[in-house]
């Protein structure tokens, strides 16, 4: 689960009228970006080591570091720079998110959860601390609390699309299927070009059997990307339930021509192709 962006981990000053400085916090993060973009990941990192030899107590930078090599896949450094952020400033609530960001992708649940729960108690107001609180919760099977942060991020930011697309998701898991419908409708107002979550939206309704409305899900998906083979695996199933064997039997071929190794859908092909005979 990823829906914060890079930009969304970086924290730098952004004073009035400092966007066209070129040594502000905020532009010198926004050159990095620029740089790491480009996959020059080296000359990113050099313009935090630059404004750290000159301001080496500059705790956003140290945050902003420690993203880059955590992107990097280099813990222990980007580790050193959290450390070395809070060490200055133990109340900097960035480096409690970014340290709980690299934490959850390890898969060390009560870390991450100790760093996120501190990082809502020092900004409470913080979308992004929220959110990745939530993501701890889903991942511990803790559905109820997942939702409750969800629904705080929300009340902070009604137009967080990726909020509404995992509040769906938790509600989908406890089987609360129109909750979910409900919630990726909002995501798809704020959204609309988003094939993850018209297929979600799909996924939820072919649950509730409504299959003529999960097939328009499913046929906006592939407007939006002809090769998301999870979409002509669904759409071959919601067609199955149809009756329509044929046009199933097409899709099923479709998703198998993107995705070869889907066992699932070649089962389902094999079924289609034994109906068809005996028809």
């Amino acid at each position: 689960m990823s829906g914060v962006s890079i930009t969304e981990r970086l924290f730098g000053r952004s004073e009035p009228g400092d966007r066209e400085g070129s040594n502000t916090d905020s532009a010198v993060s926004r050159k990095a970006v620029s740089l790491a973009q480009q996959g020059r990941f080296g000359e990113a990192i050099d313009c935090f080591d630059r404004v750290l030899r000159d301001d080496p107590a500059n705790v956003k930078m140290w945050n902003n570091k420690g993203v880059f090599l955590d992107l990097l896949g280099r813990d222990q450094d980007a580790l050193g720079c959290w450390e070395k952020a809070l060490a200055i400033d133990p109340d900097f609530a960035p480096a409690w998110v970014s340290r709980g960001m690299l934490y959850r992708r390890r898969n060390r649940l009560d870390e991450a959860l100790a760093c996120y729960d501190r990082a809502v108690e020092l900004s409470p107001d913080s979308a992004v601390a929220w959110y990745n609180r939530s993501g701890v919760f889903v991942a511990m099977h803790r559905l109820d609390d997942a939702i409750a942060c969800y629904e705080r991020v929300l009340g902070i930011d009604p137009h967080f699309v990726a909020a509404w697309t995992d509040l769906g998701y938790a509600h989908f898991l406890g089987h609360r299927h129109k909750e979910a419908v409900d919630c990726y409708d909002r995501a798809i107002a704020d959204d609309p070009r988003s094939a993850r979550v018209w297929s979600l939206k799909g996924g939820a309704l072919y649950a509730l059997g409504e299959y003529r409305k999960a097939l328009e899900c499913f046929d906006n998906v592939l407007s939006i990307d002809p090769k998301y083979a999870a979409g002509w695996s669904m759409k071959c199933s919601v067609l199955y339930h149809l009756g329509m064997y044929r046009h199933a039997l097409a899709c099923a071929d479709k998703a198998l021509e993107i995705n070869p190794s889907c066992e699932l859908t070649t089962q389902v092909r094999k079924m289609l192709l034994s109906l068809i005979r005996d028809w």
